[in-house]
């Protein structure tokens, strides 16, 4: 196979991957917090943002952060702040621009959230090892051989043997 085939294929793989990891974030997080992904990762950009200093974050910067359009991370923040989760006000130097800050009911869907994705991405990894995926990819996704996934992975190896 071609390098150019080998790459188009580990990319298929990875792709695939990250769909199954998404699906399976999404359940959970709306099973369990009523949030979908993107709701969630806008949280989790904005709480980046505040804990790196740079205080309240603007609109422009939660769009670059999710990758959502302008138009699409309006939205959000709209569904956002009506579920209380964020305040928004115009910005005190720039009228036109809207500073977002999360409330302390965002802080505790963070923190109840953020072992509801490590669940997610620890069941698909378990997953994969099961149905013998590419080593390397498994070790990316593990972050190597030494985290809590690798230990669940090698410990779902062990059982299926």
């Amino acid at each position: 196979m071609s390098d150019d085939a080998t790459l188009i294929t580990q990319w298929n793989r990875l792709t695939r991957v990250h769909r199954r990891i998404e699906a399976r974030m999404e359940r959970h997080l709306h099973r369990q917090l009523g949030l979908g992904v993107s709701e969630f990762y806008a949280l989790r950009t904005l709480s980046e943002g505040v804990r790196a200093g740079t205080g309240l974050l603007y609109l422009g910067d939660l769009a670059d952060g999710t990758g959502l359009s302008q138009s699409a991370t309006s939205r959000l923040v709209t569904r956002l702040r009506e579920r209380g989760l964020i305040t928004t006000h115009s910005a005190s130097d720039d009228r036109r621009s809207v500073e977002i800050e999360l409330t302390a009911v965002a802080h505790d869907v963070l923190r109840l959230g953020s072992p509801l994705l490590r669940q997610a991405v620890e069941e698909v990894v378990r997953q994969l090892h099961v149905e013998e995926t590419d080593r390397d990819l498994l070790c990316y996704l593990c972050g190597g051989t030494g985290d809590g996934v690798s230990a669940h992975v090698r410990q779902a190896g062990s059982a299926a043997l």
